[in-house]
Parts: C-alpha cells; sequence; structure tokens
C-alpha cells in the first residue's frame, strides 16, 4: 500500500517563530525585502506580490506626451532628429514635482514610400508623442539598418521615437481637406517642379498671369499667331481752308 504525503497551505505568520525572547511573531514574519512590509502589502501573499509587479512595470516606459526643444536634419535630406522634454514630472510620494530632463536625438516621422516624400519637418515648441521602443535602438539609429540592440536596456525613453501633431495651435499654412474642397494656403510661394502639370476643369485665376515661354489656346500660339489680312483704307487728302476774298465797294 503506498501512502500519499498531504500539505496544507502554512502562512509565514504560522511558520515564523521569535529569534529572541523580545520579539513578536508579527516581527518575526517580515520580510527582508522592504517592499513587502508596506501597508498594503501585508494584508495577503497576492498583495504583496502585486505591489512588486507594479513596482517593477512602474519603470517600463511606452507612450510619453513630449515638447519639442531642437530640431536638426531638415529639409531637403534625410528624416531628422529632435530634442524632446517630456511634458509628465515626476513626482515622488510626498507630492515633490521635479522635470525629466532633455531626450536628445529623438528620430521623428515623416510620411514616406520609397523616394516619394511629404516633408513637413517638426518645429520648437511642437507638442506630440514619444514612442518608447522595447529594446536599445542606438545601432539601428546609427546604420539606418537591421542591427544588434546597443544594450541590454528595455522600454527605456533614451529609445524613443517621435511622432507630431498633438495638442497644437491653429495653423497658419495648412493644407486643408473639408467636405466642400480641398484649400491649399501659405503665406509663401507655391512652387510645382514637374515634367508635365496637368489639370482638368474650368481654372479660374484672381490676379496677374505673367508666362516666361509660349501659350497655346486652342491651337493657337500666343507668339506666333498672325492676324488675317485687311483691305488697304485710302488715305483721304488733307482739306485746305481757302480764304475768301473781300467784295470791292465803291462811293
Amino acid at each position: 500500500m503506498t501512502q500519499t504525503a498531504t500539505f496544507s497551505p502554512v502562512s509565514p505568520a504560522q511558520t515564523a517563530t521569535p529569534t529572541s525572547p523580545n520579539q513578536s511573531a508579527s516581527q518575526a514574519s517580515a520580510s527582508t525585502y522592504p517592499v513587502f512590509n508596506r501597508a498594503d502589502a501585508s494584508a495577503s501573499d497576492f498583495s504583496a506580490l502585486n505591489t512588486v509587479v507594479t513596482r517593477l512595470l512602474s519603470g517600463r516606459r511606452t507612450i510619453i506626451p513630449v515638447q519639442v526643444k531642437g530640431v536638426s536634419g531638415t529639409g531637403l535630406n534625410p528624416v531628422g532628429t529632435v530634442d524632446v522634454q517630456p511634458l509628465v514630472h515626476q513626482q515622488d510620494a510626498s507630492g515633490r514635482v521635479t522635470p525629466h530632463g532633455v531626450l536628445y536625438n529623438v528620430p521623428y516621422f515623416r510620411l514616406q514610400g520609397g523616394t516619394r516624400a511629404v516633408i513637413l519637418d517638426p518645429s520648437e515648441g511642437d507638442i506630440g508623442l514619444a514612442l518608447v521602443a522595447d529594446r536599445d535602438i542606438f545601432n539601428v539609429k546609427t546604420a539606418r539598418a537591421s542591427a544588434a540592440p546597443g544594450s541590454f536596456r528595455q522600454q527605456n525613453m533614451a529609445d524613443a521615437l517621435y511622432i507630431g501633431g498633438f495638442l497644437n495651435g491653429t495653423p497658419q499654412d495648412y493644407l486643408w481637406f473639408s467636405e466642400n474642397g480641398i484649400t491649399l494656403k501659405t503665406s509663401g510661394t507655391v512652387s510645382i517642379n514637374a515634367q508635365t502639370t496637368h489639370i482638368t476643369g474650368p481654372v479660374s485665376i484672381d490676379g496677374p498671369l505673367t508666362v516666361s515661354q509660349d501659350a497655346t489656346a486652342s491651337g493657337i500660339s500666343l507668339t506666333h499667331h498672325t492676324h488675317p489680312a485687311s483691305s488697304p483704307v485710302r488715305a483721304q487728302p488733307a482739306l485746305r481752308r481757302v480764304k475768301a476774298p473781300h467784295a470791292a465797294y465803291t462811293e
């Protein structure tokens, strides 16, 4: 006949014994790890474990609202980086608030596919989001290609990527898609550089139109067209005013 040993769950408070005459059982059951000795962790083993997990997860970063403090690599260049500062401050248990430092060389988002892109660079003061990668991306940022992680850090703000367009003010220059159509407004110059520009539909221009080369309308050149010949007009002789002679009177 085989006997099976049966074990019943025993809490640490039941098994702990005082190590000195002046030490109580509750003192003997206290953990050597401070996190287990918190008031909210002493109710049960689950509460203690939950406190440990919460504390570990508090150091993990995911998405942070940030403000741009500097921009580099703008314009017709490979996509650049920004320096950003997290907007949600640090706060300790006593309520003291401490701002975060600036995160440097954070790659920013550009809408691009192959060699085609929409260039809309961030500006200082913009508010956006820092997306924190789960591994060290320093080597990927440097090589702009696949690479091994630069270290063993995980979900650290140093490995952030920036995407803008949150909580910002009213734009002055814009491309607006609305129910009434599309509006393009700029305080500068709109430049179109293409091999061919084709517009379908009526075109209305409010202002002067300058053309540096020839223009063709219905197959007729503006600079090389000729007018049909008209019949010559015979010149009329000039009329001369003749002074009438005075009549002679005799007495």
